[in-house]
């Protein structure tokens, strides 16, 4: 194994943050390190049996080696959990801007007016329509009981695809036809046989104040997202 080699199995990823030079600084510290300690193993090689067995690497050296890794993690850290936090935002807009394209797809194809449910006061939307559509829609969760099941077949009504945002990600604002839903309130977009709908408005933030905007179009029906810095 080359000390290039080597070098690269300790050689610490760069930021594009501020902490860019401190990560330099200690690839360089540790590069440096990692060369002594490859030199010394080529000399050992040349050395006899018995001294080969009596070389090793000292407490203190395995200290620094331990402390400049630990120093790494701590400064390139803040950097991964800023990523897996947009990677949940993000995950949870194409999530309900697809059950607003499935409930358009599917009221088109059944000739009926399927709702994506909104409550802002438990952060959570879901699928809503009559049972004998929702209950043969394969491949999705559903609500196990219908709305009302004393009704008549064809008026029972039954929720599917019943969502929760992630930790740390919410209804900031919706607008609706009617208007805005307040923070405890409950609404939903209808979607129409011919594919229009009524439209909407949707704005979910993280608590570092990133946002998306999903926009559902009133006349067409199509849903857009957009990246938005304010409500």
């Amino acid at each position: 194994m080359t000390n290039r080699d080597i070098g690269a199995r300790f050689r610490v990823p760069g930021s594009r943050s501020g902490r860019g030079v401190e990560l330099r600084n200690l690839q360089r510290a540790c590069d440096r390190f990692v060369s002594r300690l490859a030199t010394r193993a080529s000399a050992s090689e040349n050395r006899s049996p018995e001294r080969r067995r009596a070389t090793g690497f000292t407490l203190l050296e395995l200290t620094v080696v331990l402390f400049i890794i630990g120093l790494a993690v701590v400064l390139a850290a803040p950097a991964f959990i800023r990523s897996f936090g947009q990677l949940r935002l993000t995950a949870a807009t194409r999530d309900l801007a697809a059950t607003c394209r499935f409930a358009r797809a599917h009221a088109i194809a059944n000739q009926a007016v399927l709702e994506v449910v909104l409550d802002r006061r438990t952060n959570q939307y879901w699928l809503r329509g009559p049972d004998w559509i929702v209950s043969n829609l394969g491949g999705i969760d559903r609500v196990a009981v219908a709305e009302d099941p004393d009704q008549p077949w064809e008026a029972r009504i039954r929720q599917a695809r019943v969502r929760g945002l992630p930790a740390g990600v919410t209804l900031k604002s919706v607008v609706l036809d009617a208007g805005p839903l307040g923070e405890d309130e409950r609404g939903a977009i209808f979607f129409f046989p011919r594919g229009s709908s009524t439209g909407g408005e949707m704005w979910l933030s993280d608590e570092k104040g990133r946002g998306y905007r999903i926009v559902v179009d009133p006349s067409l029906g199509l849903v857009r997202v957009h990246a938005a810095t304010e409500a």
